[in-house]
């Protein structure tokens, strides 16, 4: 037989996944969660910056007040 009529060594899959296995897996989805989370808080903290920086100006320009903050 040559070698490309060879068949492929069988594998098997692990009957089941160690739990240290299964613990480090759930370990990096919760840490990608974290920075998902993280990633959205930030993003929410600087749009409500911009917000409040937008409506200090229009309160300056078109109602002739002071800034919120003085």
């Amino acid at each position: 037989m040559t070698s490309a009529h060879r068949k492929a060594p069988k594998t098997t899959p692990p009957a089941s996944e160690s739990p240290d296995d299964l613990s480090l897996l759930a370990n990096a989805f919760f840490e990608a969660q974290r920075a998902q989370r993280e990633a959205w808080q930030n993003w929410l903290r600087s749009l409500s910056a911009f917000n409040k920086d937008f409506w200090e100006q229009c309160a300056v320009r078109y109602a002739g007040g002071m800034p919120i903050d003085g």
